[in-house]
């Protein structure tokens, strides 16, 4: 929830400036998955880049991966469905949720 949004953003964005670099999330990410991976974490890390939206898109991914990354997750992810979507909304969860077994991506 908020609090764990809170406390990732402390992380990534110890300034508070509204922005979070990519090697920020790197770094995050790379202490968060020492031990293991999992879908929450991942989904958590998307969530962050999303702007704590429940979708992301193509621009954000572009913007804040790597372009080889971020066209991999574009091309991999299904439109996101829920009620707040936008046109060209990706679904993350689901996509994070593959990449772990989780689901079928």
């Amino acid at each position: 929830g908020d609090a764990e949004f809170n406390r990732i953003m402390s992380v990534v964005d110890p300034n508070h400036s509204g922005l979070v670099t990519f090697q920020a999330f790197i770094d995050f990410m790379s202490r968060e998955t020492t031990d293991t991976d999992t879908a929450d974490q991942v989904i958590a890390s998307f969530k962050v880049l999303a702007g704590d939206k429940n979708f992301i898109t193509a621009e954000e991914l572009r913007r804040e991966l790597p372009p080889d990354q971020a066209e991999y997750c574009i091309a991999r992810m299904a439109p996101y469905q829920g009620p707040d979507a936008v046109p060209g909304a990706l679904d993350y969860k689901s996509f994070s949720t593959a990449l772990y077994g989780e689901s079928d991506l």
